[in-house]
């Protein structure tokens, strides 16, 4: 089932995510709902968090037909910097620039319980990472650098203008 995203300005958790101890029809259930709700919504990935669910669950897209279910996923280790523009569904039609980790180690558990690892570099390792910051209750605007945390926090109030024109019609 689509579940509907969490934006701004609805406030995220502040709590750390549930790890997942049952591997059951409760769980394959919240990863069918994220499947869909990234198919619906073209996106890239989505941590449970994003749909209202405090279970350690994300699911980001490999290639264009094959996501990778990471249940209770850590980063366990990292290498390089790398600067990069991004954009999240909860601010949605804003980007921003972040300092992330070019090369990432993950450990998760996959919807058996199975313990897994995987080494990632590029773009699905920033995607990757900006949902595993949702499972600590931050966005990616906790990445920026104070100067484009500014300019960020500008625009987004320019944004927050025209979404209440459109809600509330003169």
């Amino acid at each position: 089932m689509v579940r509907d995203l969490i934006v701004y300005p609805t406030v995220l958790s502040l709590e750390f995510a549930k790890d997942v101890r049952c591997f059951n029809d409760e769980l394959f259930a919240l990863i069918e709902d994220l499947k869909d709700t990234i198919n619906e919504n073209n996106l890239d990935g989505l941590s449970a968090f994003q749909i209202g669910n405090s279970y350690n669950v994300v699911l980001v897209k490999q290639d264009e037909s094959t996501l990778l279910e990471m249940i209770n996923p850590r980063l366990i280790s990292y290498n390089g910097r790398v600067t990069a523009q991004e954009s999240t569904a909860y601010y949605p039609g804003l980007t921003a620039i972040t300092e992330r980790y070019e090369t990432i180690k993950v450990v998760y558990q996959d919807r058996d319980g199975n313990d897994k690892s995987l080494e990632v570099t590029g773009s699905l390792a920033i995607v990757i990472q900006r949902k595993i910051d949702y499972t600590f209750g931050a966005t990616f605007i906790h990445k920026m650098s104070n100067n484009e945390r500014k300019i960020f926090e500008k625009n987004l109030k320019k944004d927050e203008k025209s979404w209440l024109k459109r809600l509330l019609p003169l």
